[in-house]
């Protein structure tokens, strides 16, 4: 997921990144060849990815630098077809973009430049090389801004990937990056999805990708602790992107509500917390850490679960956002 925008929050462990961890689970990058690591979630078949182009010694042939002028250029919004985690882990991606409205993979939410000294190079970068250019490359704010996020949207199970040239596009002077998102199953594999992720988080479908916790529900008593979950599947909280590490001081869920209390306002845009809604927080403990995610849920006499997103709706008009 994009990383918790507080900088006091506890940075999640389990984020994968590209090649080191994101801040948190939710957004995660193809990683390092032949690593394997957890937006919380993990790809584990990436270990084959050597086998792939890009990993051999053979220089490219005149013939591979004459197809390099027949492909097609990276744009963004475009999107692809990944099927297996060993392609998405691989450097290159050369098949045509298809249809967003058809399924796909993955989708295209910043082209940029490989830069200096490896754009240099004679031959193409190797590829653990490429991976970790992609961390910087492909920055979470970035997919942020492209997903017309805010800092307390949460999200989960998305990836972020890098593509670069081929051995024999880097030969013929091409540097592009194609840095795209993708969704995964829980099993961390590619999943196709006929969802357009431009603007998404401001738009109909948004419980889609955003974090929501399911408690376990005993005699009418929540349990503390939840399980991430999407929110377009049953939960009983929605994470609003601020997670504090546990202290003394928080021990007693009135505490927890209060240091949770300007979070939720803020994701609800609100002044006040509305009569109907109610501040939950969520405690999870990683590793023997003990955080407080903090979430916003309905108001309820009796605890149950919900699908859906209780963030506002938002105005999209010409591109911009507003709330």
């Amino acid at each position: 997921m994009l990383p918790p925008s507080s900088s006091w929050c506890v940075p999640p462990s389990s984020v994968k990144a590209v090649p080191a961890p994101d801040t948190r689970a939710g957004v995660r990058r193809n990683p390092p060849v032949p690593r394997i690591p957890r937006l919380g979630i993990a790809v584990a078949s990436l270990a084959f990815v050597l086998a792939l182009t890009g990993c051999g010694s053979a220089g490219p042939t005149t013939l591979d630098a004459a197809k390099v002028s027949e492909k097609t250029s990276a744009e963004v919004d475009s999107c692809h077809i990944i099927t297996t985690p060993e392609e998405f882990g691989a450097p290159s991606d050369a098949r045509p973009p298809v249809d967003c409205a058809e399924p796909h993979s993955t989708q295209t939410f910043l082209v940029t430049s490989f830069p200096q000294p490896l754009a240099n190079q004679k031959e193409r970068p190797l590829q653990e090389q490429l991976h970790n250019a992609t961390n910087r490359l492909c920055p979470a704010d970035e997919l942020r801004k492209y997903l017309d996020g805010t800092p307390r949207d949460a999200t989960t199970g998305m990836e972020i990937a890098g593509y670069y040239p081929s051995r024999a596009e880097w030969a013929a002077g091409s540097r592009t990056v194609r840095c795209d998102v993708l969704l995964t199953e829980k099993s961390g594999g590619p999943q196709q999805t006929t969802l357009n992720l431009k603007g998404a988080l401001a738009g109909p479908d948004s419980a889609q990708i955003r974090l929501c916790y399911s408690q376990e529900i005993k005699d009418g008593v929540l349990s503390s602790e939840g399980a991430d979950t999407l929110c377009s599947e049953p939960h009983t909280a929605e994470d609003v992107s601020a997670w504090i590490g546990q202290d003394a001081s928080l021990v007693s869920l009135a505490a927890q509500q209060e240091r949770c209390l300007p979070f939720v306002l803020e994701f609800l845009k609100a002044e006040v917390l509305p009569e109907d809604r109610e501040v939950r927080p969520v405690l999870r403990i990683d590793g023997g850490a003990r955080a407080i995610r903090c979430a916003v849920a309905p108001r309820q006499d009796v605890p149950a679960a919900w699908t859906g997103t209780l963030v506002p709706a938002r105005a999209v008009s010409d591109g911009a956002v507003s709330g």
